[in-house]
């Protein structure tokens, strides 16, 4: 049990002599997470002369340096009227915005020279037919392309004109010459496009060879001159680029710098800024600006309310902190429940898998997509989760007896029927151990599911009784009644349907029930008592681990009924075994998803539901360390 860090809130009173310095300073710290104060008696809400200056600059290096295609680049830490001068002698935009558009004009006119040439290209089987002729007031050319298979229809449908075709694999390359009669053009085009013909725009073409040199010869030119503006650009990254680089990250960080100021409470001689720091960098801060601003900036401790959470967990529960962001924040004052999910989650997933071959392909298959997707994203955190959780359903396998669906015995017997072991000679006369097998023990292990369920239930109610207790003692005692109606109803239900009590539990039961149950509808109301049927509902929401379990060995065991390779099938032996391994690989993934899908919601939506309220607001400091990267 962990609640996220202890945060104070601090304000900072200052000279403004210093307002440059200062800010400089705190973002390289990193430690304080600036909020916006609320004084009449300061000006607030306007951002200091010089962000006018550094705006400017970093937009117009940013144009550029995007412009140059220039990415990433070194911070270096500078005075902001250093870094301020020093992008004012970069004056390179005009030669910059020149070249880009170059090579812009160039490129579309690239393209359509090249569109050209494809054309001519599949012209020049042709010959050296003139199709300048196109302009004749006496003859209609038509060039284009039809499907291969109704070249030959074309020529009969065009009778009346000459139509030269040649052949190709897909497309057939036509070139069809018409007298150009009164009404006769329309006709010609109506047919062409009923047998899907594309054309191929000819104007300025003469014969195919020499339209095809001459656009050869124009691209060539294009291509010079490109790699000629291109070469221009190229000199300008060359020259200036990292600089550009530096000053661009520089300026950015001293853009934010200026604008925190906006935060700042401004008077003619002082300014104060308002802040949270984790408690225990109180003092480290304190001494640091003592230290660098002696007499001249003062650190002192304020009440303040919402303040920002900060998690802060072992390295090796990280991927279930991720769960708790994703999901919601806890705010300040409430407990973290990642070293709880670190648990609970491997748990319910190892019981649901509870299987040790499908544990390790589990684990082995996180352990591919890991390598396979980007740190730090969704899916990578989730794979983590599922990896560990995997562990689990090696050592639940381990307790149940089950190798891919089959106890660790039978598996022998197999093997031993193949020639590959001799158990007899190995001393082995029965089974290895006696697992827990769930296929035979189905009541049981719905009520082992359902008795993990009151227990982790009654676990979250009590949480909820620590988050409320300086809150509201009366919702505290109300969240510790659930727990006495959860486990008094418990021995009531278990004794009168299963008869698992002797008689004498079930006064206890009763007045554990009867005086819990009151408490509640005291501390909550009559609102508590109809929640009753839903927390009856949530313990037997936890019946589904192994009823989703269950199904996954009897799904194991009918695969294994049909392929599993005996001597006596001969070749079929080796035609049924990649087929069991195949079958058993998707069973394992359906496993996999039920078994993360069905303890998250029994995480996240029952168990969170008794204690967590979250909302809280991410520690998001004031830092520099954003344009290091």
């Amino acid at each position: 049990m962990v609640r996220p860090l202890k945060m104070q809130k601090i304000r900072i009173a200052a000279v403004k002599s210093i307002t440059n310095p200062l800010l400089q300073d705190l973002h390289n710290l990193g430690m304080v997470e600036i909020r916006r104060m609320s004084t009449d008696k300061f000006q607030t809400g306007k951002t200091i002369p010089t962000y006018d200056q550094v705006s400017e600059q970093w937009v117009r290096l940013r144009a550029i340096k995007s412009a140059l295609g220039l990415q990433g680049g070194a911070y270096r830490e500078m005075g902001v009227d250093e870094a301020i001068r020093e992008a004012e002698k970069i004056n390179i935009e005009g030669e910059v915005r020149d070249a880009q558009e170059r090579i812009g004009d160039l490129a579309t006119e690239l393209a359509s020279l090249e569109a050209k040439l494809r054309n001519a290209k599949k012209l020049a089987a042709f010959g050296n037919i003139d199709l300048s002729a196109a302009s004749s007031n006496y003859i209609s050319i038509y060039a284009g392309t039809v499907p291969a298979q109704k070249a030959p229809q074309l020529r009969k449908a065009l009778r009346t004109c000459e139509v030269s075709i040649r052949q190709g694999k897909m497309d057939a390359t036509a070139l069809v010459l018409c007298k150009k009669d009164e009404g006769e053009s329309g006709n010609v085009e109506l047919t062409l496009s009923k047998f899907g013909f594309n054309p191929i725009d000819i104007s300025g073409f003469t014969t195919p060879s020499a339209t095809i040199r001459a656009l050869e010869g124009q691209l060539s030119s294009k291509k010079a001159e490109m790699a000629e503006a291109k070469r221009a650009i190229a000199e300008l990254s060359s020259k200036y680029g990292e600089s550009i680089k530096t000053l661009e990250r520089t300026l950015g960080a001293w853009a934010e710098r200026t604008l925190a100021t906006k935060d700042f409470g401004f008077g003619p001689e002082t300014l104060l800024l308002e802040g949270w720091v984790k408690a225990k960098d109180y003092e480290v801060l304190e001494r640091h600006l003592d230290a660098k601003f002696p007499d001249k900036a003062y650190l002192e401790r304020i009440e303040g309310k919402n303040p920002p959470t900060v998690l802060e967990n072992p390295k090796a529960s990280t991927q279930f902190q991720f769960l708790v962001e994703l999901f919601s924040l806890p705010k300040s004052n409430e407990i973290d429940p990642t070293l709880i999910l670190m648990i609970s989650v491997p748990i319910m997933y190892g019981m649901i898998i509870g299987d040790v071959i499908y544990g390790i392909i589990s684990f082995l298959l996180m352990g591919w997509v890991l390598k396979k997707v980007k740190p730090g994203g969704l899916g990578h955190e989730i794979a983590r989760v599922w990896r560990f959780s995997a562990l689990s359903g090696i050592v639940f396998g381990l307790i149940f007896d089950e190798w891919m669906g089959m106890s660790s015995y039978h598996w022998l017997e197999i093997f031993q029927s193949w020639g590959l072991l001799n158990l007899s000679a190995l001393g082995i006369t029965g089974p290895l151990y006696h697992g827990f097998s769930r296929i035979h023990n189905v009541s049981l292990l719905l009520g082992l599911s359902i008795v993990l369920g009151m227990v982790h239930l009654s676990f979250g109610f009590l949480l909820g009784a620590i988050n409320e207790w300086h809150h509201s003692k009366r919702h505290a005692y109300g969240k510790l009644a659930w727990i006495g109606v959860i486990m008094g109803g418990f021995f009531l239900v278990s004794h009168m349907m299963f008869g698992m009590f002797p008689e004498a539990v079930v006064p206890a039961g009763a007045a554990i029930f009867a005086v819990s149950l009151a408490v509640m509808i005291w501390a909550e109301g009559m609102m508590g008592a109809i929640e009753l049927p839903g927390v009856l509902g949530n313990c037997l929401s936890y019946a589904r681990i192994a009823a989703v379990g269950i199904a996954g060995v009897v799904l194991a065991e009918l695969i294994n009924d049909t392929f599993v390779p005996a001597p006596e099938q001969g070749l079929m032996a080796f035609v049924f075994l990649p087929i069991l391994i195949t079958l058993h690989i998707l069973n394992t993934g359906l496993a996999m998803v039920e078994g993360i899908l069905q303890g998250g919601r029994l995480n996240l939506v029952e168990f969170y539901s008794k204690f967590f309220r979250g909302g809280g607001k991410a520690f998001v400091p004031f830092s520099v360390q954003k344009y290091r990267q």
